[in-house]
């Protein structure tokens, strides 16, 4: 609770979502009460407010993520779901390869991921020269949460769409455009 104050002091913002307002919640700037065992809800709200309001670090996804990788969409093929890379070994250990795709926004054509001077999509559909259909790994997830509206969490979570709403717009914001 020192912790806290010193952060509330310090100019922070404390929202406590917990479906009783004790302990930590009883400090708090604000108490949004959720029913017992739906956050996976809210969570799924929150992350289709923060894509359609384009309210991600763009730069961080492309860094530090598989946001920007290429995901095979080819029903037909063995690898269909899976990142698309550059070889695949009969033989593999438990290991990562670094040997996914990107799609460039400079060059329009599949590159390496982390090539240097390229820039991927994270958003689209594309096709690979022999056909393949593919997808960023941000562009699936954004299909994923497109009904998982804060109306839709709202009947379940007892949290009103607009607090949803506003919740995502300032988490938003803070991760984004403010110093931490």
């Amino acid at each position: 609770k020192i912790a806290i104050s010193k952060f509330k002091r310090d100019g922070g913002r404390f929202v406590s979502i917990n479906p009783v307002r004790t302990g930590y919640s009883a400090i708090a700037d604000e108490w949004l009460p959720i029913r017992p065992g739906t956050d996976g809800a809210l969570l799924l709200a929150l992350i289709h407010e923060l894509i359609a309001l384009g309210l991600y670090d763009r730069e961080f996804l492309v860094r530090y993520t598989n946001a920007g990788q290429l995901v095979n969409m080819d029903e037909a093929n063995d690898e269909f779901g899976m990142f698309v890379r550059t070889e695949v070994p009969k033989e593999e250990g438990c290991f990562d390869p670094q040997n996914k795709l990107w799609w460039d926004r400079a060059s329009n054509r599949a590159v390496i991921t982390h090539t240097e001077g390229c820039d991927p999509f994270l958003l689209g559909e594309f096709k690979l020269s022999d056909g393949t259909a593919v997808k960023p790994a941000f562009q699936l997830l954004k299909e994923r949460v497109e009904d998982y509206t804060p109306e839709w969490a709202a009947g379940i979570t007892g949290i009103p769409a607009e607090a949803i709403r506003r919740l995502a717009h300032e988490m938003g914001i803070t991760a984004r455009d403010q110093k931490i």
